[in-house]
């Protein structure tokens, strides 16, 4: 998309009206992970610290 404004209102309004479209977006694989990686660094911390 860029940064260009008219690409990023079409966008948006597509996405607002198109409940499809919407819905494919919402559901694409999100290609920087899973959200998760804070919670496995700090597991990753804990147990590295107990053993060491």
């Amino acid at each position: 998309m860029g940064t260009s404004t008219e690409a990023i209102e079409a966008e948006t309004c597509l996405l607002l009206e198109n409940k499809a479209a919407y819905e494919a977006m919402a559901m694409a694989h999100n290609p920087f992970g899973d959200g998760k990686a804070s919670e496995r660094i700090v597991a990753a911390s804990a147990a590295y610290l107990a053993v060491n």
